[in-house]
Formats: C-alpha cells, sequence, structure tokens
C-alpha cells in the first residue's frame, strides 16, 4: 500500500505523516513548508529558543528525506501577504490551488491512495478521479454550510465581534461540495463533523470517523493544587466569538467569583482586544508556545471550551490528559469523550444559564473537581498518536 498524502499548510497533518512513515505506507508527503527534525542543520537552528518557538509548527520528525516534497516558495507568499494584511481566506485560496496544481501527475500514478484535506484538495480529487486513483478526503472541521448559519448567528448575539467571524468565501463553498462528491471516504475526527457533514447530504455510509490522539508523555497528570491558590479557569484557543469567547465573558462578569481566576490563553487579534472587559480575575495571556501548555493546563482546575463550532478541539483531549476536567459545548469533540457529571461536563453551544450552572459547581466542590480530572485521564488513556495511526492503517488496507 502506498500513500500520497497532501496539505499546503499544517494542522495535524504533521502528525498523520509520521504515523504512515511508521507503518511503511508512505510514499510521499507534498506539503508548503517542513523543517526535518533529523537534519544537522535544523537541529543547530532551533537550538536557538526564539527561532525554535517561531518555527514550532513547522518542525517535522519521523519522514524520511525522500518521501517529504516541499513547496516553500508559495507557502512563503502566503504567509507574506497575510502580514501585509490581504484577506486570509481569498490568500489560502490561491495557495490551495496552486499547491493542487503542482504536485505532478507522476506522483499520483506511483501510490494506491491519495490523501488530502478539506479546502485544499478539489483539484487533487478531480485529478484522483481522472487518474483511477482512491481519494480520500480528510475532513479537518464540520461543514462549511453549518458554519455559515453558526457565524451568522453568533454575529447577531454579539455584533461588536463581528469582525472575528469571516463567513466561507463561496468559491471555497463550491469547492468543498466537490471534495465531498468527488472523496472515495470522508475522514473526519468527532461525532459533530459527521453530523454537519449527514445534515448538508454526505451519505453517512462515506463517513469514517478517526479521533485525533494526544502525547500522554508530555501531558501529564497533575498534582493536587496548592492551598489557598485561587480556583482557576482556563480557556485554550483563539480569542474569538467562533470558541465561545463573548459568551464566557459574559458568563465571567454575571459570576463575579471573589476568590477565582480565568486564564485566556490564545492569540488575541487586535480587533478583538477593545472588546475584552478589565473583568476581576480575568487574565488575558496571548498565545504561548505549544511546550508551554502541559505547564499551563496542569496550573488550572477546569477547562471551559465553549465553542459554536469545531472538527475536533485538541485542547480537550490535552486537558483530560492532564487531569484536568472540561466543560465542552455539544459543538466539539466533547460529547464523544466526556461522560458528562463523571469526568467533564456537556452544554449546548451558546447556552449561557448551562455554562454558568456548571461554573459555579466546580467553583463550589474543588476536591470533586479534582477527582473528575483523574477519571478524565483515565477516560482518553487510549487516545494516543500511535493508535490514530493504527486506525489509518486498517482503514486504507480494508476500504478498497
Amino acid at each position: 500500500m502506498k500513500v500520497l498524502l497532501a496539505h499546503p499548510g499544517t494542522q495535524h497533518a504533521f502528525q498523520l505523516a509520521r504515523q504512515l512513515a511508521r507503518l511503511g505506507m508512505l510514499e510521499g508527503f507534498w506539503t508548503g513548508l517542513a523543517l526535518r527534525e533529523e537534519a544537522w542543520w535544523v537541529r543547530q537552528l532551533t537550538q536557538v529558543e526564539a527561532i525554535r518557538e517561531r518555527l514550532g509548527n513547522r518542525l517535522l520528525s519521523g519522514v524520511a528525506r525522500r518521501h517529504l516534497h516541499l513547496r516553500p516558495w508559495r507557502e512563503l507568499a502566503a504567509l507574506w501577504a497575510l502580514r501585509q494584511g490581504a484577506p486570509a481566506l481569498e490568500v489560502f485560496l490561491r495557495r490551495n490551488q496552486h499547491f493542487q496544481e503542482s504536485i505532478p501527475t507522476a506522483a499520483l500514478r506511483a501510490v494506491d491512495v491519495v490523501i488530502g484535506f478539506d479546502t485544499s484538495s478539489w483539484i487533487l480529487a478531480e485529478r484522483c478521479r481522472d487518474l483511477g486513483r482512491r481519494f480520500i478526503l480528510d475532513q479537518s472541521i464540520a461543514h462549511p454550510l453549518w458554519k455559515k448559519r453558526v457565524f451568522e448567528t453568533v454575529a447577531a448575539r454579539y455584533p461588536d465581534w463581528r469582525e472575528s467571524l469571516v463567513p466561507p468565501l463561496p468559491a471555497m463553498l463550491a469547492h468543498e461540495a466537490q471534495e465531498h462528491a468527488l472523496a472515495d471516504a470522508i475522514v473526519v475526527a468527532s461525532s459533530f463533523t459527521t453530523r454537519s457533514l449527514v445534515a448538508h447530504g454526505v451519505p453517512v455510509e462515506r463517513i469514517v470517523c478517526n479521533p485525533y490522539g494526544v502525547d500522554l508523555e508530555a501531558f501529564t497528570p497533575r498534582p493536587p493544587p496548592e492551598a489557598g491558590r485561587p480556583f482557576r479557569f482556563l480557556f485554550l484557543g483563539s480569542v474569538t466569538a467562533r470558541k465561545g469567547v463573548p459568551l464566557l465573558l459574559e458568563v465571567w462578569e454575571k459570576l463575579a467569583p471573589r476568590h477565582a481566576e480565568l486564564w485566556l490563553v490564545g492569540p488575541v487579534a487586535p480587533e478583538v482586544q477593545p472588546h475584552i472587559p478589565d473583568l476581576p480575575g480575568l487574565k488575558v495571556m496571548g498565545k504561548r508556545p505549544h511546550r508551554d501548555l502541559p505547564d499551563i493546563i496542569r496550573s488550572c482546575d477546569v477547562l471551559v471550551f465553549p465553542s459554536y463550532f469545531e472538527g475536533f478541539g485538541l485542547v480537550i483531549l490535552e486537558a483530560m490528559a492532564c487531569g484536568v476536567p472540561v466543560i465542552a459545548s455539544d459543538a466539539t469533540v466533547g460529547p464523544d469523550l466526556i461522560e458528562d457529571g463523571v469526568d467533564g461536563w456537556l452544554m449546548m453551544a451558546g447556552d449561557a444559564a448551562r455554562l454558568q450552572a456548571l461554573m459555579e459547581t466546580a467553583l463550589s466542590r474543588p476536591a470533586e473537581t479534582f477527582d473528575m480530572g483523574r477519571l478524565a485521564r483515565q477516560r482518553i488513556a487510549a487516545y494516543t498518536w500511535d493508535a490514530y495511526g493504527i486506525r489509518w492503517k486498517t482503514l486504507l488496507e480494508t476500504a478498497r
């Protein structure tokens, strides 16, 4: 079984490339920009902490040089355009088109299966069809039309946050519909993504759910909290309306707890900053290096992730691995991982009353909350990246 994997950016494609290489199935990984950690010059370069931090999500290990095919100039051009203020969705649309066109026909002919990702595979899927090659779509997030509807609803509820809610381009909606139509199978990571696809006409029999993994050696269980420190809620992710941040801030203002903190950890866009109120206990910590996340999570008591729209929500898995229970919305992987009230809590996306009640419950029962975190760790012990790779191998070998 020979597999070609194609992704112009990052997401979880690097993890999938590692797994396919480990299992002896990777013929080629085509991507925009990646630095092999095994290369001597990369090892030297990344000894400088600031450089390693900057390049963190572009570092790749476990993939031999002969299997790695890069398109760096197109990726660098896209990154430069973004820095100059060009509209992100238009930049990515052009980048994704050129990336797909750049993969040689000979490379597609040389494999049995091609794996591409949503928003960057409509041309690739068509070429595979014409060449008689199987094409599998990795759908990293829920259906774009569901996203469009959610964004309209959230923008109406929180108009000040409207700028953080950019709807899909009409051209991209058409391209994604083409990807769904041409894929031999569609791999998703959560039942929420499955539900969104089925709701928009994708046959359920063509969908396979394969949840992501977590590094259990990096994300280890937290110790009991030190006596006397404030109870800490953590939000981890982009500080946007899509992630449910204005809802969370609304609830935090109503809670007004005396001996508790809410940490917001993640990038904050300039247009969002003015809409974050100065509330007691609120700490806006900005974007932090991924290597710092385990310690940040272990310093907190509950992860709050009230997102309106996800494909998975990897921070949920990372928090549970650290023994931190999660309050998660039904628009995430939460319902697939969490037993409500046992090893975490579930809420409907947008339900402020439920979110406030759950945060009050956690605050009032710190010992029980800590014990729930231990159960959360046990719950996700099987969710490793190696297990994720094995499930991909089974899918590739059986879905012929």
